[in-house]
């Protein structure tokens, strides 16, 4: 049986059936007990149990269970609006103990979220982007990292099989430290941040405790505010930016985000004090960047977030900041190696030229495509002759842009498709999707060849 917050889903048609209230379904507790029982070590039981407990400004979102015959949970998932974009919906908190269970948990998400007039839907993503998402898909042995993905590899074929195809790659690359320091250090010439007049200030030196529970610390300073900053500083860098969802509040980031990061048991949280920073205009005092970094598994030094205002991208402030920041891990910390994290194509090629060969972790996230209507031949005809007067149109399975407008259209993406067959569709379908993304590949290089090219998420 599949149930969820408000429906029962017949496990043949693997389609609703009918709205039951919720106390004929579940008890909300115990729900919530057994969906987190099934995450793995990739999603944390409290931050699992919050999420699902904890309401996100202008979301709607509902998540299910599969039990086997036995009444046992074997699979679960969740699905949500984007706050930013009604018209654009998740699938994440996904997790199964076989493929064909988490098949239907999928298909049961997907179409919740068609039902509630979403026209694009990516996965997995859980809840938002500022929390984990995509599948790790390369073949390297090397364990997953906190920040990395971690899960069985029939979870890509639970994917396919639900009707979703590849939107995006993106990739983690690790170097021994001495080598990328080298690197850095030929394209600096020596240079400091000194030589362009900026300062770095480590989290260890302000209150970054009280930062996250403010409330209860009413002479924080704004300086020693760190969560603020941060927080300040990320809407700043990525605003616009695709997937950045930035109705998420301070609160959210500070309660959900940097207590999920601190609470990894492979974060050194002494590290992570010690190694992320602001750089800083010493001058007026204002943040111009900052990086989010630590330790892990005592040896390798994460970079997960690095990013710097547009006014100071011009200079070598990202090099600078860098050097100074690796030299430090390596020296006080030991640590022999260094993950650039979660980079697109373009990044991870320019940490490559730097930092020499490296070894590449591989995520990516999917985009549902509707599967096709069924036509007779006659209406077939009909319809590919109004396709022709139609005027040529990015298709459905492309991600939007952020500049578009929300829709709130309940038609089902299907009906404005038109091709043949189902084979004719893919094909269509795919060759767009690889145009659209290399349009936006393209277009990220010309903003970085002006001096604005996109911080790293």
């Amino acid at each position: 049986m599949l149930t969820n917050l408000g429906y029962t889903i017949d496990k043949q048609s693997e389609r609703i059936v009918a709205p039951l209230p919720m106390s004929a379904v579940y008890n909300k507790p115990q729900f919530v007990s057994q969906f987190v029982s099934l995450h793995r070590d990739s999603t944390q039981p409290t931050l699992v149990t919050q999420l699902l407990t904890t309401a996100l400004p202008n979301v709607f979102a509902e998540y299910w269970i599969l039990y086997d015959d036995n009444n046992r949970p074997i699979a679960c998932a969740g699905a949500n609006t984007v706050m930013s974009d009604s018209s654009v919906g998740y699938v994440g908190l996904f997790e199964a103990r076989n493929e064909k269970a988490g098949t239907i948990v999928l298909k049961a998400a997907t179409e919740w979220l068609r039902h509630a007039g979403v026209r694009q839907i990516l996965g997995p993503v859980n809840l938002t982007t500022w929390l984990q998402y995509r599948l790790r898909v390369d073949t390297d042995e090397a364990p997953s990292m906190s920040f990395e993905p971690s899960h069985p590899e029939f979870y890509q074929a639970c994917f396919a099989q639900a009707g979703f195809v590849k939107a995006v790659d993106y990739y983690s690359t690790f170097f021994h430290i001495d080598n990328i320091i080298d690197g850095y250090t030929n394209y600096t010439r020596g240079e400091t941040l000194d030589s362009i007049h900026l300062g770095i200030q480590f989290w260890n030196t302000l209150d970054f405790a009280s930062s996250l529970s403010p409330e209860r610390h009413p002479n924080l300073t704004p300086q020693d505010n760190v969560a603020k900053r941060i927080y300040d500083l990320s809407i700043e860098l990525f605003r616009g930016k695709e997937l950045f969802d930035e109705g998420f509040t301070r609160q959210n980031h500070r309660q959900i985000v940097l207590n999920d990061m601190i609470s990894r048991p492979q974060v050194d949280n002494s590290s992570l004090l010690d190694l992320s920073s602001f750089v800083v205009d010493p001058q007026n005092g204002e943040d111009v960047g900052y990086m989010a970094c630590w330790v892990e598994d005592n040896d390798t030094l994460v970079l997960k977030t690095v990013g710097f205002v547009p006014r100071v991208r011009k200079s070598k402030v990202f090099a600078f900041a860098l050097v100074e920041t690796m030299k430090r891990a390596r020296d006080v910390w030991g640590c022999t190696k260094v993950a650039c994290a979660l980079m697109n194509e373009n990044s991870a090629a320019i940490s490559e030229r730097v930092g020499g060969k490296s070894v590449r972790h591989v995520y990516r996230l999917y985009i549902h495509r509707p599967a096709p209507p069924v036509m007779h031949s006659e209406q077939s005809q009909q319809h590919q002759q109004a396709q022709a007067a139609e005027t040529h149109t990015l298709p459905e399975v492309s991600l939007k842009s952020t500049e578009s407008s929300s829709s709130n259209s309940t038609t089902h993406p299907a009906s404005t498709s038109s091709p043949l067959n189902a084979e004719s569709l893919r094909k269509e379908q795919d060759i767009r999707l690889q145009m659209y993304w290399n349009q936006q590949r393209q277009k990220m290089l010309a903003l970085r060849s002006r001096g604005r090219a996109m911080a790293r998420l």
